[in-house]
């Protein structure tokens, strides 16, 4: 009752689980990720330092 799987067959569990975890983390990616990308910071520093022409 206790036969035991040859190593190839171990191998390949372990690399396709692994493959499936890659898949599932790059497919189901944070929006959060997208949003960061995409805020624009305003510096107040711009807005006194700058000196019209004259």
């Amino acid at each position: 009752m206790n036969d035991q799987l040859p190593d190839r067959t171990v191998i390949l569990i372990i690399l396709a689980t692994l493959l499936l975890v890659f898949f599932l983390a790059f497919t189901f990616k944070s929006k959060k990720i997208d949003q960061e990308r995409t805020i624009q910071w305003m510096d107040s520093t711009l807005n006194t330092e700058f000196v019209s022409p004259v």
